[in-house]
């Protein structure tokens, strides 16, 4: 059998130990493990990227300008991927400052930009009444239409100034700084379609027989679901099973089946004796 784990950080271990850890379980059985660190973004993200040689992430810093990411970017001195994280709070000037910083583009050459976001945002609208203005009126909680209108002028200036007048499904995103992140000639990903762009994640499904995924947490609050999510949509991708390893579990069967996980596991306290446990449960 040919087991696939996507692991997150699972208490005191980071994903790729995580992984290596039950992954243990079923290689003692005699079976083909291969382990993909994985994060939907923060420090989810940052740690499963750690993992991953070619690849690094930057995170912008929230306020009015996104300057300081520009200046992170030209100081990168990485080869390879660069992921910018816009799933936490982001500049609100649409990558104006990004674009203007002396040497962003030059520390392009020859790599690839990804920005990552939420599932929820992957196809967010620049402009409109469901475009970045729009959307933080009404956050507001007492939205001014005739501001959320000349905000969304300003931000249709913007984007023809940048060269992108007819803003693509997710310039939204990360409170509109992924148009800068398309105007510098870079790509609008979910965490986990980025990792499986880095680590050539339809290989792995081809020959997967199992999708396991390890998370710390998984409950109704929401902690591990947008994971849960995206191990279980590679599983029916691959027509594999999906289950769930993870220290906690406090969701029901019933809600993990609407999205394609198979079951839940708890670990136990002693991870190594857990995973053998679920190991022998899933051997064929």
């Amino acid at each position: 059998m040919r087991v696939l784990v996507v692991a997150t950080r699972l208490a005191d271990l980071g994903p790729a130990e995580a992984g290596a850890a039950i992954g243990a379980a079923w290689a003692d059985l005699g079976h083909q493990v291969a382990v993909v660190p994985f994060g939907t973004g923060g420090a989810g993200l940052v740690d499963a990227v750690g993992a991953i040689p070619g690849a690094v992430v930057l995170t912008p810093a929230p306020g009015a300008s996104s300057a300081t990411l520009g200046r992170d970017l030209a100081a990168v001195s990485e080869t390879g991927t660069i992921l910018v994280d816009l799933t936490g709070d982001c500049p609100d000037d649409g990558g104006a400052g990004l674009l203007a910083t002396p040497g962003g583009l030059d520390a392009l050459a020859g790599r690839s930009l990804v920005g990552v976001v939420t599932e929820e945002e992957l196809e967010a609208p620049f402009l409109g009444v469901r475009g970045v203005a729009a959307r933080r009126a009404y956050a507001s909680g007492t939205p001014d239409i005739g501001a959320a209108l000349a905000g969304d002028a300003a931000l249709t200036r913007l984007a023809a100034d940048l060269g992108l007048p007819d803003p693509p499904p997710g310039a939204g995103a990360g409170n509109g700084l992924a148009l800068g992140i398309l105007a510098l000639g870079g790509v609008v990903r979910t965490g986990p379609q980025a990792i499986g762009e880095l680590v050539g994640i339809e290989k792995s499904l081809a020959a997967a027989d199992l999708v396991v995924l390890v998370t710390d947490v998984l409950d109704f609050g929401g902690a591990g679901i947008a994971e849960a999510r995206a191990a279980a949509a590679w599983a029916e991708q691959a027509l594999v099973p999906c289950i769930a390893i993870a220290r906690q579990v406090q969701i029901s069967g019933r809600e993990l089946r609407t999205f394609g996980v198979e079951s839940a596991y708890e670990l136990g306290d002693d991870i190594a004796a857990g995973a053998v446990r679920i190991a022998v449960t899933w051997n064929w």
